[in-house]
């Protein structure tokens, strides 16, 4: 069900707004309006046309329904929390057969949770940064990310996690973006701890519960979606 009562419509977009870093004057620019038309859509002051709407839907990069969804929804979105009561993360995905370490620095404030994602951590260093946001429901931890530096053929990662799924101090999710060696969309399993893993040994039983198991490939060619079952991990990449 839309939300068609203006002030939730003028909240969401001050929602969006502060989220992107953009002042008013910016978010005006990139549609065509002052930084007083932008102010007057968030007092709630103008009602907004459907056009202006998905203009503004395309600078934010998200869909009609983030913001012109019920109030329910609205209030799910402004409980931005970071669930996992930590600043510091590290995640891990299978690549080229060994596995990737990459870190997630996050920065809390009053609208959402900035993260710097320094991925592929080796001896100190690190290959390439990310930035973007993370959000959260009681259920799903959501990241989306995008090139720090340059984005060449939309070099973007989206990882989702199942905040119920924690065992053994690991969470389990799954890490979509685009395979750097085929440039094509993949879909793969991660898992996300506090504390960063060296050890060769616990390496290696990582490496074990990232791969896709055999229950879980049996899923997929029945339902025809994947529905991962992290309790039987056993092989790793979907390529599209």
């Amino acid at each position: 069900m839309y939300d068609t009562n203006i002030e939730n419509i003028g909240k969401m977009i001050r929602y969006y707004r502060k989220s992107a870093n953009m002042s008013a004057e910016d978010l005006g620019m990139a549609i065509g309006k002052s930084k007083a038309t932008i102010a007057r859509y968030e007092n709630n002051e103008i009602v907004l046309d459907v056009p202006t709407i998905i203009e503004i839907c395309n600078v934010f990069n998200i869909d009609f329904n983030d913001i012109c969804t019920s109030l329910m929804h609205t209030v799910e979105k402004d409980s931005n929390k970071n669930p996992f009561n930590n600043n510091l993360l590290y995640l891990y995905y299978i690549s080229k057969n060994g596995i990737v370490i990459s870190s997630l620095e996050i920065t809390e404030n009053k609208y959402s949770n900035h993260v710097l994602m320094k991925n592929g951590l080796t001896n100190n260093k690190y290959k390439q940064e990310y930035t973007g946001v993370l959000e959260s429901s009681y259920n799903t931890a959501f990241f989306c990310l995008t090139n720090a530096i340059s984005n060449p053929g939309l070099d973007k990662f989206q990882i989702e996690i199942d905040l119920h799924s924690k065992k053994d101090n690991k969470y389990y999710g799954m890490f979509l973006g685009v395979a750097n060696y085929t440039h094509k969309p993949t879909a793969r399993k991660c898992i996300i701890t506090k504390e960063l893993i060296t050890s060769e040994k616990n390496l290696v039983q990582l490496f074990e519960e990232l791969k896709i198991g055999s229950k879980e490939l049996q899923s997929i060619a029945t339902t025809q979606y994947w529905d991962m079952l992290n309790n039987t991990i056993e092989e790793y990449v979907i390529n599209l």
